[in-house]
């Protein structure tokens, strides 16, 4: 190409460049540049510095929200950590039950292998709506033969006789034996070889073989093992009272349950014959109204009346339902068991006793009482057992080992033995022991304290079941005759009311006096009767004696 050619081209595309720049400039719409404003730039930068530090603090809110509702759902979670839905509810139940039942089931073959009984007693000794005939002894006996309390009072007992062997073994020498195999491998760098010009190794594998019998026989532990065996056997003298304590309590639950259904049924006897007395005179009002002799409020007034009365005898009904199914659950009987009772009315016998010979009775052989002195000296004994850190302990160790490259292990040519005695004694603890013998003596303190505060409430309950019985005894002579006078004035108002001269309310009234005369009654007996039990239990007569006792025969028992 010629130079001329090549310059008009060059001159074309130039011509062309400065045309497109050219249109370009003309149509840009674009402001001109203004100069800055320095006071309207700090204003927008504040608004823009605002508006971060609200975004911060909006999500600072943000984030302290989320942690409050994590920390809550946390909380929630320990309470309820899934929802229970009635499906998993169900389900859970099912393989609890399922569970039980395999475990029963092997337990009971267990038992069939090795010919042994159950001590647990399972309900169902009679036939369920079985009927069982009772009296007030024999209440009481059953009650104690089957009280699961009684039971696991007595399983105490058994562990607390298992503590003393386990306390005295501390005092007997023990003797262990041990037994080792090992199987190792040994390498020997060997010496540099001429001929092979190599660096050679030799592994070599072996066994070993160990058994031993040692003997340690403690001949002093500073009064730490004996301080154990004491605290030990007052455990089961502890646990021998509270046998006798539970045992009372189950007595007077027995004695409570089956006058409460003796009140109740007599309760029910007085409702029942209310209704009869109603039904009888709105009988008699009704006719003489159909006569023209009597008005019709005479006849309104006694029919609501008499619709009150079996109100109250439907309740009386099922009061006596209930003590029954109560006396049932005392005695470990299905609940549907019915109950016969021997007595037919509620007892009024005399009781003699002084509240000074109850209160000296209970100071010397109520459970709680005699517990609480024990406790005393299970706290004098424990400071002996932490006092025992400042002594030194004696024992006397010896043993046998024996070591072989064959199995067992045992050659009498490679037979070691040892005897030796040896003293020890803690010279510093950091004050470890005698922080625990302070320690102790602050429990004797508080044990001392429990204990005067258990004799003053014995004395309260005293004083409270003796007062309670002698007021129940006045109640019960004063209801008496409050019973027979107001059987006599409804007798009295009937025959008013058929003669004439009498009003249908003066007949309500006294039927109404009638009823509240013979409950008060009942309730004084009821408090009577149960009252003294209370006392006895109070004062911590044994079951075996006092006024209702199992070993009364059907000749001794009025019932």
């Amino acid at each position: 190409m010629n130079n001329k050619l090549y310059k008009k081209l060059v001159i074309a595309m130039m011509i062309t460049t400065i045309s497109a720049v050219a249109a370009a400039s003309a149509a840009d719409t674009t402001a001109s540049v203004r100069p800055v404003d320095l006071a309207q730039a700090e204003s927008i930068q504040a608004r823009a510095k605002a508006e971060q530090q609200e975004i911060k603090a909006e999500k600072a809110q943000q984030r302290k929200a989320a942690r409050a509702e994590a920390k809550a759902k946390k909380a929630a979670d320990a309470v309820r950590p899934v929802d229970i839905t009635p499906e998993l509810r169900e389900e859970l139940a099912q393989k609890i039950a399922d569970d039980a039942a395999k475990s029963a089931e092997k337990a009971a073959d267990k038992r069939t292998k090795n010919q042994e009984i159950d001590p647990v007693i399972v309900v169902g000794r009679v036939p369920t709506n079985g009927t069982i005939d009772l009296n007030l002894p024999k209440t009481v006996q059953m009650a104690l033969d089957y009280n699961r309390d009684i039971k696991n009072s007595q399983y105490a007992l058994k562990k607390a006789e298992y503590a003393i062997n386990q306390a005295q073994a501390g005092k007997k020498p023990t003797v262990d034996y041990t037994f080792g195999a090992q199987r190792s491998r040994a390498t020997d760098v060997a010496t540099y070889s001429r001929a092979a010009s190599l660096m050679g190794s030799a592994n070599s594998i072996s066994n070993a073989f160990s058994n031993g019998i040692s003997v340690n026989i403690p001949l002093y532990t500073g009064g730490l093992v004996e301080g154990q065996i004491d605290v030990a056997k007052l455990g089961k003298t502890n646990a021998q009272e509270e046998i006798l304590r539970v045992e009372q309590a189950t007595k007077y639950s027995a004695i409570e349950g089956y006058y409460g259904l003796l009140a109740y049924q007599e309760l029910q006897g007085v409702y029942h014959e209310a209704v009869d007395n109603l039904q009888g005179h709105l009988d008699n009002v009704q006719a003489q109204y159909n006569v023209g002799t009597k008005a019709k409020v005479d006849v309104l007034s006694s029919d609501v009346s008499l619709a009150n009365a079996k109100t109250t005898a439907i309740t009386a009904d099922n009061n006596v339902a209930i003590a029954e199914s109560n006396l049932n659950n005392i005695l470990g009987l299905p609940l549907e068991t019915k109950l016969n009772l021997a007595d037919h009315q509620l007892p009024f016998d005399t009781y003699n006793i002084s509240l000074q010979e109850a209160m000296d009775y209970a100071m010397k052989y109520r459970p709680e009482v005699l517990q609480a002195a024990i406790a005393v000296q299970e706290a004098e004994r424990s400071i002996d057992i932490a006092d025992a850190g400042n002594k030194p302990t004696v024992a006397i160790t010896g043993g046998n080992d024996w070591a072989d490259n064959t199995f067992p292990g045992i050659d009498a040519n490679k037979r070691s033995w040892k005897v030796a005695a040896g003293v020890t004694y803690n010279f510093y603890d950091g004050g470890a022991t005698k922080a625990k013998v302070n320690q102790a003596k602050q429990d004797l303190l508080v044990a001392r304290e429990t204990e005067q505060k258990t004799r003053e409430s014995v004395q309260l309950q005293v004083k409270q079941a003796y007062l309670n019985i002698r007021s129940a005894a006045q109640k019960v002579e004063e209801t008496q005759t409050v019973v027979d006078q107001a059987r006599e004035n409804y007798r009295i108002q009937n025959i008013r009311y058929q003669a004439g001269v009498g009003i249908n309310l003066d007949v309500l009234d006294a039927q109404l006096s009638l009823n509240q005369a013979q409950v008060n009654h009942i309730q004084a007996l009821y408090d009577y009767n149960v009252g003294i039990a209370k006392l006895e239990q109070v004062m911590g007569v044994d079951v075996e004696s006092g006024v209702i006792h199992p070993s009364l025969t059907a000749t001794t028992y009025r019932g």
